[in-house]
């Protein structure tokens, strides 16, 4: 009888450590990052050969409007396959963190493309100093909710790095965005353009830190297994 007791108790336990496993298991969840992240790259490159093509035949070149509109074609396209596709995935496993995540990184980045075009055609014609600062803002859109999302990645994953990281990052940011600081942009085979240094930030943050946020949860789910497996 003792000895029946103590192979229940032990199999208690082994569905406990399944479920925890589970739980803290987001490779699937860091793939759908590391997809976001080439997304967005992709993106940027089309930008710059939007721009390149410019600088070479000069504006309103056909060429250049589509690779401009491809790049964010694709990455709303992009967004709406990788969360179909994934939240498909994580539902299958039971994963409650990880289809929650899904539904809020959803939300945020196929919002910030829905609430940045409305942005844009709310803002009244001009070229004073009112209308360039409006134009401006339109990065708080882009960023605001990213971040908020980002905050909640990292609570939700228990995950503290990514807490840190993201507090830092939001500092760094708000820091360029004060200052004004312009860079070249869009230099390829000609002389380009200038942007502000906050939006190349974004775009740093929305392609490579995307895809270092997957790398990251996916490292982390490694030695997670592996501590369970001890246990």
């Amino acid at each position: 009888m003792d000895k029946k007791i103590e192979m229940a108790i032990d199999d208690i336990a082994l569905i406990r450590r399944v479920i925890e496993r589970t739980r803290q298991d987001f490779s699937r969840i860091s793939a759908y990052f590391i997809g976001v992240g080439i997304l967005n790259l992709a993106a940027w490159l089309s930008e710059e050969i939007a721009y390149m093509i410019q600088n070479l035949t000069g504006y309103g070149h056909p060429a250049a409007r589509i690779f401009w509109w491809s790049g964010r074609g694709l990455i709303l396209a992009g967004y709406v396959f990788l969360f179909v596709y994934f939240y498909q995935k994580v539902k299958k496993t039971g994963n409650e963190i990880c289809e929650g995540m899904v539904k809020i990184w959803m939300i945020v980045l196929v919002g910030i493309r829905i609430l940045g075009w409305l942005y844009i055609r709310l803002l009244p014609n001009g070229n004073d100093d009112k209308i360039t600062v409006l134009w401006r803002c339109q990065e708080l859109i882009e960023v605001l909710p990213v971040l908020f999302a980002l905050f909640m990645t990292g609570i939700l994953t228990k995950r503290t790095l990514i807490t840190v990281v993201t507090a830092i990052y939001s500092i760094f940011y708000f820091a360029l965005f004060v200052s004004m600081k312009e860079v070249p942009y869009g230099t390829w085979g000609g002389v380009g353009t200038r942007i502000s240094a906050s939006r190349v930030c974004i775009q740093c943050l929305m392609s490579l830190g995307m895809i270092a946020l997957g790398i990251y949860l996916w490292r982390r789910r490694e030695g997670g297994l592996k501590e369970t497996d001890r246990g």
